[in-house]
């Protein structure tokens, strides 16, 4: 079985936990047994690779075959990691983990979704596709693949966006690097102190500062902060964490090999009345919290319109 729970490593500080309310994120280092991790990794690789034969041929067979809804990995099925062969303690039941998690959820805090995100290269993907998402702001990949690969999430690249996109959700990202990623290597980046606004419709409004790694985000109604920029980088078996109304994105994959993380989102469990480093999070916000619609950049049959990326504008891809 895949995953067998081992000693734990451990993490090594780089964006204190305890500063989760206020930057609404944390880079909390190598947490996970490298080893495991490239364990997942090759067995990924080795049942999901990636390249243009997991694509439709061309847009016309797209058009005829393809869709605009339910693509993405399921929370129940159609989803990778809910194979029988993949053990995950050795994340889920790593000590440290489970103390993070507790720090920021409550002692019986809950993951509601997990899945494996793909960072696809340029090579990997078929012209006729990179023609047709170039200029899209958020381009999933998943609508363009056939339907037996969906139990993966694949990315070309995303643009500064919430992961929150339901009115009533309020849950931590957590990511977890089975490679070890570089800046060129599609790492994520994280605008901190921007879950402060609250909800906001996307595209985001965001522009640079004079002063560099700085930036302006804007809600359109009046309120504009300064936020910085963290660019998550590391070995495999790190983990860094986000507010759902952080503002987070990933540049291009300039790399041979199509990076793997695992996302897992979690939340308090109903009825916990502990004070989470999640609910001070909450309190320093100061935009809704609730709001419909959240895209604006998808038709009315869930097609993607082309928006262009800040994140690309900006120079961060």
């Amino acid at each position: 079985m895949l995953g067998a729970a081992n000693k734990p490593v451990p993490a090594k500080q780089q964006f204190d936990i305890m500063d989760y309310p206020t930057n609404g994120c944390a880079d909390l280092g190598v947490v996970i047994d490298p080893k495991e991790c490239a364990k997942l990794r090759d067995y990924i690789d080795k049942n999901r690779p990636v390249g243009k034969h997991i694509f439709y041929e061309s847009k016309a067979e797209f058009e005829a075959s393809g869709r605009w809804q339910n693509y993405a990995p399921g929370t129940r099925d159609h989803n990778f990691l809910l194979r029988k062969e993949i053990d995950l303690s050795f994340i889920e039941s790593n000590p440290t983990f489970v103390r993070y998690m507790q720090q920021l959820c409550g002692r019986d805090y809950q993951i509601f979704k997990k899945s494996i995100i793909r960072s696809m290269p340029r090579w990997a993907i078929p012209d006729w596709c990179v023609a047709t998402v170039e200029d899209v702001g958020r381009p999933n990949m998943n609508p363009y693949i056939r339907d037996e690969f969906q139990d993966v999430q694949f990315f070309f690249f995303t643009d500064f966006h919430q992961d929150k996109t339901r009115p009533t959700s309020d849950f931590v990202t957590v990511y977890v690097y089975l490679d070890e990623v570089d800046e060129k290597y599609s790492a994520l980046k994280i605008l901190t102190e921007s879950h402060v606004l609250g909800m906001t419709g996307y595209p985001h409004s965001i522009r640079s500062s004079a002063k560099p790694g700085r930036y302006f985000y804007s809600d359109n109604i009046g309120n504009t902060i300064e936020c910085g920029l963290k660019t998550v980088t590391g070995e495999a078996g790190s983990i860094s964490i986000f507010h759902c109304m952080t503002l987070h994105g990933t540049g291009l994959n300039d790399s041979s090999n199509p990076r793997i993380s695992l996302r897992y989102l979690l939340t308090k469990s109903t009825g916990n009345t502990e004070v989470t480093l999640h609910d001070r999070a909450n309190d320093k916000i100061v935009g809704p919290k609730m709001m419909f619609p959240t895209r604006y950049d998808v038709n009315v049959d869930g097609s993607f319109k082309k928006t262009g990326s800040s994140l690309m504008s900006l120079g961060l891809g």
